[in-house]
């Protein structure tokens, strides 16, 4: 009866090296499927994000371009417009110099052509001509921006920011709200963050 037990024992310890063994194995598989999943998770999360911010982008850059062009178009309206001011003030001025000249004789139209073509040389002296590094001119119609009014501004990123509102406590619809985003693009913001 003694030797019925021992070898049903043996048998038992062998069923269970055996399941413990099986077990692992089946462990070691999950394991890395998960890491396997995650990474292409993480992967295809990147891409998206990638390409909201490419969408982003070429959103941003046609707005740009389109203010550029409404900028041009006002400046050489200006530019324009000045331009006939000036020439209307140079018509009047020369009229009213004309006249009490006509009437008293003491200079001739070769004379006031001359005191013209005088002050227009100076004019033209006393402006240093535009040119770049290279010596070359740059045309007065092209549009130059302003360096007076450039001022340097840090902007948050948005991940930092939907961050710090998460921490606050706020939803994802409350971030999104906040921060005028999608809520696609702020559960990818806060998804990354977790797996970074």
């Amino acid at each position: 009866m003694s030797a019925f037990w021992i070898t049903l024992n043996f048998v038992l310890v062998l069923l269970a090296l055996y399941l413990t063994v099986h077990l692992y194995q089946r462990i070691r598989l999950l394991q890395q499927k998960g890491s396997g999943q995650s990474a292409q998770e993480a992967q295809q999360l990147l891409a998206e994000h990638i390409e909201a911010v490419r969408l982003e982008n070429e959103q941003f850059l046609a707005e740009v371009r389109g203010l550029l062009a409404k900028q041009a178009i006002e400046i050489e309206k200006a530019s324009t417009s000045k331009r006939t001011e000036k020439m209307n003030a140079q018509v009047k001025a020369t009229e009213k110099k004309t006249e009490p000249e006509a009437v008293s004789g003491n200079h001739s139209f070769a004379d006031t052509l001359n005191d013209q073509k005088e002050q227009l040389h100076k004019a033209v002296k006393s402006k240093p001509p535009l040119s770049s590094v290279s010596g070359t001119e740059i045309p007065e119609n092209e549009w130059m921006p302003p360096i007076d009014n450039v001022k340097d501004q840090v902007e948050e990123s948005p991940f930092l920011h939907a961050m710090k509102l998460k921490e606050k406590g706020y939803s994802t619809t409350e971030i999104a709200k906040e921060m005028n985003r999608g809520k696609g693009e702020i559960e990818l913001l806060l998804k990354l963050h977790g797996k970074v």
